[in-house]
C-alpha cells in the first residue's frame, strides 16, 4: 500500500488560524503607524490655529478713514454740487462717524490755502485726500470717486434709505414735520448734491445724517457674508487707490462691524468760521474729534461750549 495512504491528514483550521493572526499583526503594526501620523497632523493642526486667529484679529490697524467723492452726472441736472464725505471706520470700537465735507472748506496744499473744491479740480485726487487730513489734522488712508453710475451701484449694495428730506427737488418733496420717506437712489444721490440748501454747511450735516442712517438701517449680515461679490462689483464702477492687497488685509474688520455692530454710524457736523470767503475749522473742534475719535483723552474738566464740537447728532435710525 502506497504511504500516501498512510499519511496524516491535516485538519481544516491549521492553516486558516496563523494566517489570521497574522492578518491581525499586520493591521496592528500599520494601523500603529497610520494613528502615528494622524496625531501629528492633528497636531500641527492644532499649532496652527492660533496664528491663523492672529491674522483675523481686529486692531488698531484696521481704523481706516476714507474719503468719498460723489461727482454726479446727470445730463438732465448740470448744476448738481459735487458730494464730499469722510468715513472714520473704526471696527475695535464698532463704530463708523460720517463727516460731510463742504466745498468751500479752507485747505493747505503746497504751502497755499484754497477751497477743497479748487484743490480737487486743479490738483486732483490725492492732493485733496492730504489736503483735507491737514486741515482736520487727521490721517486720511483712502478714497473713493464716483460718479452717478458708480454711485448707483454702491448704493444697490448697501439698500435704499428712509430719511426726512429738508429740501425740496426734483424728485424729491420737502418734510417739514420730519416723517421719513423711502428714498430710492436717484432721489438719494439729489439729496446729497443739490443745491436747494441755504447753506453748503446745511448740505454736509444732512450728507453726516443721511449715510449714517443708510448704514444703520442696512442689511448687514448680507452685507458681511457677502463682501467678496460686493467688493469686486464696487471697484470697477469707482476710481479708488483702494487696492485687492487693502480689502484682503481689512475685509474681516469690515465683516465684523456689518454682522455684529448695531447701529455703528455716527454723523459729526464741522463746526467752522468764515473766513476770506473760506469756511475755517475751528480748532477747538479738531481737538474734540481727536477725543471722538478716541486718539487722545478726553479732558477732566469741560473747556467751554466748543467742548461739545463733535456730538452725536445721528438721526433716529
Amino acid at each position: 500500500m502506497s504511504k500516501w495512504l498512510f499519511r496524516r491528514r491535516e485538519k481544516p483550521g491549521a492553516t486558516a488560524i496563523p494566517f489570521l493572526v497574522t492578518v491581525l499583526i499586520s493591521i496592528f503594526i500599520f494601523g500603529g503607524v497610520a494613528l502615528y501620523f494622524y496625531n501629528k497632523l492633528m497636531a500641527k493642526d492644532t499649532e496652527l490655529q492660533p496664528m491663523q486667529s492672529s491674522v483675523t484679529r481686529i486692531s488698531d490697524a484696521d481704523i481706516n478713514t476714507i474719503l468719498f467723492i460723489l461727482d454726479p452726472s446727470d445730463p438732465d441736472h448740470p448744476e448738481r454740487e459735487t458730494a464730499m464725505m469722510l468715513l472714520h471706520f473704526d471696527p475695535v470700537r464698532k463704530q463708523e462717524f460720517c463727516i460731510g465735507i463742504p466745498l468751500d472748506l479752507q485747505v493747505p496744499y503746497e504751502g497755499k490755502l484754497m477751497t477743497a473744491e479748487n484743490c480737487l479740480l486743479n490738483h486732483g485726487l490725492d492732493a485733496v485726500k492730504k489736503a483735507i487730513g491737514s486741515a482736520l489734522d487727521q490721517e486720511v488712508d483712502r478714497y473713493i470717486m464716483m460718479d452717478s453710475q458708480g454711485f448707483d451701484q454702491l448704493a444697490n449694495v448697501i439698500g435704499n434709505v428712509s430719511y426726512p428730506s429738508p429740501i425740496k427737488d426734483a424728485g424729491l418733496r420737502r418734510v417739514d414735520d420730519g416723517v421719513s420717506v423711502q428714498l430710492d437712489n436717484k432721489q438719494f444721490e439729489t439729496l446729497l448734491t443739490s443745491t436747494r440748501y441755504d447753506k453748503e454747511t446745511d448740505r454736509c450735516t444732512t450728507i453726516g445724517l443721511a449715510v449714517s442712517r443708510l448704514l444703520n438701517q442696512c442689511d448687514g449680515t448680507r452685507i458681511g457674508n457677502n463682501l467678496d461679490n460686493y467688493f469686486n462689483t464696487v471697484i470697477n464702477a469707482v476710481t479708488t487707490d483702494i487696492t485687492a492687497m487693502d480689502f484682503s488685509d481689512h475685509k474681516h474688520a469690515i465683516s465684523y462691524v456689518f454682522l455684529y455692530a448695531q447701529t455703528p454710524a455716527r454723523a459729526v457736523s464741522l463746526i467752522c468760521d468764515e473766513e476770506n470767503g473760506m469756511l475755517v475749522v475751528r480748532p477747538s473742534f479738531i481737538n474734540d474729534l481727536k477725543v471722538t475719535f478716541y486718539q487722545v483723552a478726553a479732558p477732566s474738566s469741560a473747556v467751554g461750549d466748543d467742548s461739545a464740537a463733535a456730538p452725536d447728532n445721528t438721526a433716529a435710525p
